[in-house]
């Protein structure tokens, strides 16, 4: 019998590293399967037959899609004569549903569809429910009460915990950490380091960089043993970084860590991060944190009339409550949000409040094994179909 064949999808750095993973424990657990489809380096180092590199299109927003509209035409439709010719025995879309949920209509005659990692149509997007029954035969989720949701709507669905879990850990304390990035200074007791998240995508790093630098700025003029530490994407290149560190001066230099966000975070007392998976490391870390998040005026007067939550950061709606707080939009205002940190920074009380309700939200990700469980899972269905 010849070995089966998986087509997959990841259209982000974040889809990227859990198609990754679920690749990984896939071969661990069947090492004769054969994988082909779009996504990114790190899904390619698993095993995977790269048709194109769709982590390096990311966009945020919808200006940035229309800009892009013809060349994600044209890698649409080569995907489909792709999956058409790979004959797979699954497709596995993860993530990404604006491109995902379209690929699953044209496809879903031919090719069964799972899709792992659900789009968040608990939040906005509702109708994205009957595209989902209509065209995904099993959906794998990281959240609890998104099984609860699917099994509402009579969709096969299957809980397996956040791989988060398992993926943020460090192999170094705080004081080692910091004495990484800082050297001797680093040990300095008084020292508090502040960590900057601004995103994986260039359009979000372009607009929430020079935010949290302002807030930056504010925080070091208020306190000044605070050291700074800035999370490159390894997506993205670091003169991107620099050409936005160089508009703002601050008593220190602001120490770039690339590719180490969980490490970042676990050395840091505070950080500041866009709004995304990035929060649910921050929760791991323990670390407190606020969310700020802007996009194009465009894409948030549209999400406005279509979000159905109250909040927009994951630790927040995965605690029912808000947490940290947001600042979203024209809510970003320098001086409230440097405020908010330097209360964070200055107070422990304030800290051990954050820390705990931090650590109630973990409790609620599952137990560790989750790429583990979600291989599992394929491997069941392609078991039975």
């Amino acid at each position: 019998m010849p070995p089966k064949k998986i087509f997959l999808i990841a259209g982000e750095a974040s889809g990227d590293l859990h198609g990754a993973h679920l690749i990984r424990e896939l071969r661990r657990l069947r090492p004769n399967l054969k994988y082909r489809g779009l996504g990114g380096a790190m899904m390619a180092r698993e095993g995977m037959e790269l048709v194109h590199d769709l982590t390096r299109e990311a966009v945020l927003g919808l200006g940035d899609v229309l800009r892009k509209y013809f060349l994600f035409r044209s890698i649409f439709n080569r995907a489909l004569e792709d999956v058409r010719s790979f004959q797979p025995d699954a497709v596995i879309l993860i993530d990404y549903p604006g491109f995902n949920l379209r690929f699953a209509k044209k496809i879903k005659k031919r090719f069964p569809v799972l899709y792992y990692i659900s789009p968040q149509i608990w939040a906005w997007g509702g109708r994205r429910i009957h595209t989902i029954q209509k065209t995904v035969s099993h959906m794998i989720v990281f959240f609890g009460f998104e099984e609860a949701l699917y099994q509402k709507a009579h969709v096969p669905v299957t809980w397996v915990g956040h791989p988060f879990v398992d993926l943020a850990r460090s192999n170094q304390s705080q004081s080692g950490l910091r004495n990484e990035f800082f050297g001797g200074s680093g040990q300095d007791p008084k020292q508090k380091i502040v960590a900057l998240l601004p995103g994986s995508r260039r359009t979000e790093v372009e607009r929430m960089l020079p935010e949290m630098l302002a807030v930056a700025k504010m925080i070091d003029s208020r306190i000044p043993t605070v050291r700074f530490l800035l999370s490159e994407s390894d997506t993205l290149p670091a003169q991107l970084y620099q050409q936005i560190l160089s508009k703002t001066m601050l008593t220190h230099p602001v120490q770039s860590v690339r590719n180490r966000s969980f490490d970042l975070l676990c050395a840091s007392d505070f950080a500041m991060v866009s709004s995304g998976t990035a929060t649910l490391e921050a929760t791991l870390a323990s670390t407190p944190f606020v969310i700020l998040y802007k996009t194009a005026f465009s894409t948030y007067f549209l999400g406005r009339r279509l979000i159905q939550i109250p909040f927009i950061g994951l630790v927040n709606v995965v605690a029912g409550r808000k947490v940290v707080p947001e600042f979203i939009q024209h809510e970003i205002r320098t001086p409230t949000i440097a405020q908010e940190a330097a209360y964070l920074l200055e107070h422990q009380d304030l800290r051990e409040k954050m820390i705990l309700d931090l650590k109630q939200v973990l409790e609620k990700l599952g137990e560790p094994g989750a790429a583990t469980r979600a291989a599992t899972a394929v491997l069941e269905f392609l078991n039975h179909s």
